[in-house]
């Protein structure tokens, strides 16, 4: 019975170590096979690699564009194992469309960097300069002058500068212009062609319209209190403006027109104008 026993246990014990040989041996066979597979698909690449060094740096020295290191390693090419049909045929593939995919985006770039010539811009027609008109005057300047009252008599001349005793002020003062006997209401007329700078009242002076007359400009003063003529209206030689009224500072003379002429500014002889001696 014992005997019998010890015989099985001899038998599985055995049979335990055939199958461990059995799954060693399989795995080296597998592992054989991997390497083998792995192997060759990498070794060839290296080999490529090497050789292309190799002929890279024979170029260079042939052609003399880089200064070669005599004690620089130089790349040796190893045997190239043996590589399977598949694994040829594979690589050849992938440097084929390697090459392709190059040459297209060469071709791009080409394109891209090629000078795009615009077409050059027709030059329009030219155009005939208009002659610009020149601006006409607003009135033509009168070479004489009219008296603005029918009378030509001069009430209070003009002072030069010296004072004169006023009647109406009591004082004595500076007679700025000329006073002209006229009737109440009488119409008064610019002396020269015009036109009209400012119309307005002054507590001494009355109702006054200033018109420039060419180089002069004239202030009829003491005039009615409706203008006939407004500023920068344009007026003739002739033409009524208003009608004789008072003159507040000269209130205790005859009825007059006050005239009063300037030249740059500066106070004129009235009378010496409207006779050309000034």
């Amino acid at each position: 019975m014992n005997g019998r026993r010890f015989s099985e246990d001899k038998a599985r014990r055995n049979g335990f170590y055939l199958a461990l040989a059995v799954c060693l041996v399989a795995v080296g066979i597998a592992a054989w096979s991997t390497y083998d597979a792995v192997h060759g698909y990498i070794s060839p690449q290296e080999t490529d690699t090497d050789a292309s060094l190799i002929q890279q740096q024979e170029q260079d020295v042939r052609s003399g564009q880089q200064d070669v290191d005599p004690e620089a390693p130089r790349a040796t090419a190893s045997p190239a194992p043996k590589v399977s049909s598949k694994a040829s045929s594979a690589a050849s593939a992938g440097t084929k469309a390697g090459a392709s995919a190059a040459s297209g985006v060469n071709a791009a770039d080409a394109a891209n960097a090629a000078p795009t010539k615009s077409p050059e811009p027709t030059p329009a027609p030219e155009e005939s300069e208009a002659p610009v008109p020149a601006t006409a005057p607003l009135y033509e300047i009168s070479t004489e002058l009219l008296y603005p009252v029918a009378s030509k008599e001069v009430g209070k001349a003009y002072s030069s500068g010296a004072p004169v005793y006023s009647e109406t002020m009591k004082d004595w003062r500076i007679h700025t212009g000329c006073d002209l006997a006229a009737e109440s209401g009488e119409q008064v007329v610019a002396c020269a062609n015009g036109i009209v700078k400012e119309t307005y009242t002054d507590s001494m002076l009355g109702n006054v319209v200033v018109i420039e007359h060419g180089d002069y400009v004239f202030s009829y003063c003491g005039l009615g209190e409706d203008f006939q003529v407004q500023p920068e209206d344009v007026v003739s030689k002739g033409q009524a403006i208003g009608a004789v009224a008072a003159v507040p500072s000269e209130a205790a003379q005859q009825p007059h027109l006050h005239l009063e002429v300037r030249r740059d500014g500066a106070c004129m002889d009235p009378q010496g104008v409207l006779d050309g001696t000034n």
